[in-house]
């Protein structure tokens, strides 16, 4: 249920390109620290350093070649590890333009905190050029200086995951982007055996065994993150998908079970036993084929991934056009199909009421919506008599904006619906210390609502639910572990027929117009690109799922 099926990775996923890399001599500095070893064939990565290298350089051997097979799938089509990557949200973190925008607008909103601010976003968006610094025992720059580093542009790329050792991870000293990166030259992988001479012979990283690589501990360095309302040690949770899915059914943290998933196995499709590399020159490696997964890190981010294809010259994105529209389309398949469940019950009339159900289930390992706390999900329901509409809840417009709703960051938890007034909306909305509705993360100091879907097992009386227990569902007892139904009892007009029928969407946006709000009024460029962008963007919101059912 939680994986990929082969059939629908290559139907949606697979991108039908070959990587074309330059042929250099050397790659330019990688910051303040040494150059490392040497590296020999025919490509050289961008940016190096004794730790880090930008990901065309692995590309050398872990991307397709006309003359090999190595890392195709079944039918021909490209699913090494490079050219998947280059299309995701991971490669394009530094690129991404509403993160440049909310990290302009929170420094606007906390100028006294611009370094602070900066200092935390560009651990998990630029890791290469955080850790570099880190390392060498100098600050990190700004985001406007990391603009023209490579390795910042080169967002979450491979050499940050696969250098980063078990040390920690699990824990709050790794968590907000504070993984144990060594600095050395040993790279980690999920093979006990490596074929290490390859990549010792033309990088100088030595592979090595790290099994911590394959668990959710791994993800959560950054996909686990607090953000601070005050220079002192306030924080907030604003962001913690790792302690949903520990508080779970999912979780293996104890011991395998038949309904353990990590992210990995949930993130990056199965695609079964495969070479994993090439010889640079083409030629397929004489080793043996390794169980792979693709790494495409399929989220739920479309919108945003149409975005960077929209604007990818501009944004100076590396990818295809072709490769992040067909990534977009990966996303949107496991949205539809993968995260969410929606069911309506037969509708009963009594007088002129129509009472029925609407059950949504959460099929992922943690909250939905979870990560950004901008995301929503919501109810569209439609009562129909033939093509007359009776009823409708949930309505949107052109602009994303929920067209029923007076304010959009007030919209309280409810457990019946019945009038068009009343949204079922799943979301966190938090407060700032006057206890009043923010979007500025650095403001964050309280939940004033957090109804999003629970995932299947949490408890109660499990880990970290003073970070992850809902606020506002208090009293409603269909809103369960796994998911949350809402009653409605309709009022019909006079002389409704029978044989209606009820529709039911699930909706869900990952950047609501209220989010956007906030930066129309801030002069930074940052943020006027992004606006610039969004107002000319497709707005229509993802469906997750549908659900009908007719009145006899």
């Amino acid at each position: 249920m939680y994986g990929y099926a082969l059939a629908a990775l290559f139907g949606a996923l697979t991108l039908g390109f070959s990587l074309q890399v330059p042929n250099e001599s050397e790659g330019e500095g990688g910051g303040p620290l040494g150059p490392g070893p040497a590296w020999h064939g025919p490509v050289q990565p961008i940016a190096r350093n004794e730790v880090f290298a930008t990901g065309n350089g692995c590309a050398m051997c872990h991307a397709v070649a006309s003359t090999a097979f190595a890392m195709r799938s079944p039918t021909g089509d490209d699913v090494s590890p490079h050219g998947l990557w280059q299309a995701t949200m991971m490669a394009n973190s530094f690129r991404d333009p509403y993160w440049r925008g909310t990290v302009a607008k929170e420094i606007a909103h906390k100028p006294g905190q611009a370094a602070e601010i900066q200092a935390v976003c560009v651990r998990c968006h630029a890791p290469m050029a955080h850790h570099t610094a880190a390392l060498a025992g100098e600050p990190a720059a700004t985001v406007a200086e990391m603009a023209s580093d490579p390795l910042a542009q080169d967002g979450v790329s491979c050499t940050v995951c696969h250098k980063i050792e078990a040390e920690n991870l699990g824990t709050e000293a790794s968590f907000s982007g504070r993984p144990s990166i060594g600095r050395n030259r040993a790279i980690f992988g999920p093979f006990a055996d490596p074929a290490a001479g390859p990549m010792q012979m033309h990088s100088g990283y030595e592979p090595q065994l790290g099994s911590h690589i394959q668990s959710s501990a791994h993800c959560a360095t950054c996909h686990t993150l607090s953000t601070h309302y005050s220079l002192g040690k306030s924080t907030f949770p604003e962001q913690t998908p790792y302690l949903e899915w520990r508080n779970s059914q999912y979780s293996d943290e104890n011991g395998r079970t038949e309904q353990s998933r990590t992210c990995q196995e949930c993130h990056m499709p199965d695609m079964g036993t495969i070479k994993i590399a090439r010889n640079p020159g083409g030629r397929d490696f004489l080793i043996q084929p390794r169980p792979f997964r693709a790494h495409a890190f399929t989220g739920g981010n479309a919108f945003m991934l149409d975005m960077l294809g929209e604007y990818r010259e501009e944004l100076g994105v590396s990818a295809p056009k072709e490769a992040l529209g067909r990534m977009a389309m990966a996303t949107r398949a496991q949205l539809a199909d993968r995260t969410a469940l929606v069911t309506v019950t037969k509708p009963e009339r009594h007088g002129d009421q129509l009472e029925f159900a609407v059950q949504v289930e959460n099929l992922t390992g943690h909250k939905f919506p979870t990560g950004y706390p901008a995301r929503r999900a919501w109810l569209r329901v439609q009562v129909r008599a033939g093509n007359q509409l009776v009823f409708e809840s949930g309505k949107y417009d052109e602009t994303g904006r929920l067209t029923q709703v007076a304010d959009e960051l007030a919209i309280p938890h409810l457990s019946r619906i019945e009038k068009p007034e009343d949204v079922m909306v799943w979301e966190m909305v938090a407060a700032d210390i006057d206890g009043q509705a923010t979007t500025h993360l650095t403001s964050m100091a309280s939940r004033l609502k957090d109804n999003r879907l629970l995932p299947k097992g949490w408890q109660a009386t499990g880990p970290h639910t003073e970070k992850t227990a809902p606020l506002g569902t208090e009293g409603d007892a269909d809103f369960v572990a796994g998911g949350d139904t809402v009653q409605f009892s309709v009022t019909l007009p006079e002389g409704t027929p029978t044989g209606l029928r009820i529709l039911a969407w699930l909706h869900y946006q990952t950047i609501p117009p209220a989010w956007v709000e906030s930066m129309r009024s801030i002069e930074a460029d940052e943020c006027k690109d992004f606006v610039r962008m969004y107002d000319a963007s497709d707005k229509t919101p993802e469906t997750i799922g549908i659900g009908q059912a007719f009145e006899e």
